[in-house]
């Protein structure tokens, strides 16, 4: 899991600084809803990987399915000025449903250890921090003044940066205790069918 945050790490920064560089404005809003689509990709693999429930995870499948071609959809007739505000919010709630799905199930199964020792919770616990930061923010960015983007803008940094730090701890944690994930945890009850 600590790969799969440093190749999101590499992956923004990257992406941004070619953002602000080199991309023309005419192809802006591919840049954006593609950014948006890895984004979402990513943080949703660290979730499939963590969920055990096959019923959820063909949830998981179909929902993306759908916010993919929504976003096709939504590149191809629509025309925003500033961001893919619309996008972004689904994006946000469908990663929220797959956070707290992720805590209930966890709950569920783990009875000896708690849901802060394990890495994923601070995983589910930045991403939830960073969409919900600037949910609104995003929402509403093609209806504020440029005044008002670059004041309020700069509150999703802090968003961002707690994103940042609580990714730092989640990569300690999986570092301290590479071997406890759910599945492992779940496997100590023995199997005392003699037949």
């Amino acid at each position: 899991m600590p790969f799969t945050q440093f190749c999101y790490g590499l992956f923004c920064f990257s992406f941004l600084f070619a953002y602000f560089k080199f991309i023309p404005e005419n192809v802006e809003k591919y840049y954006q809803v593609t950014y948006t689509f890895l984004e979402y990709s990513f943080f949703t693999f660290i979730f499939w990987v963590n969920i055990r429930s096959k019923a959820f995870k063909i949830f998981m499948i179909i929902a993306s399915a759908l916010f993919f071609i929504f976003q096709i959809f939504f590149v191809t007739t629509t025309s925003f000025q500033r961001l893919d505000s619309i996008p972004i919010g689904i994006e946000s709630i469908l990663l929220f449903i797959y956070i707290f799905y992720f805590f209930y199930e966890f709950s569920k199964q783990i009875k000896d250890t708690f849901i802060y020792n394990h890495y994923t919770f601070w995983i589910g616990v930045g991403i939830m921090i960073y969409l919900g930061g600037s949910f609104f923010f995003y929402i509403l960015i093609n209806n504020l003044s440029r005044s008002e983007v670059n004041t309020f803008g700069n509150l999703t940094y802090v968003a961002e940066i707690i994103k940042n730090l609580l990714f730092a701890i989640s990569i300690y944690l999986f570092k301290k205790h590479p071997v406890k994930n759910i599945q492992d945890q779940t496997k100590k009850i023995p199997n005392l069918d003699m037949i």
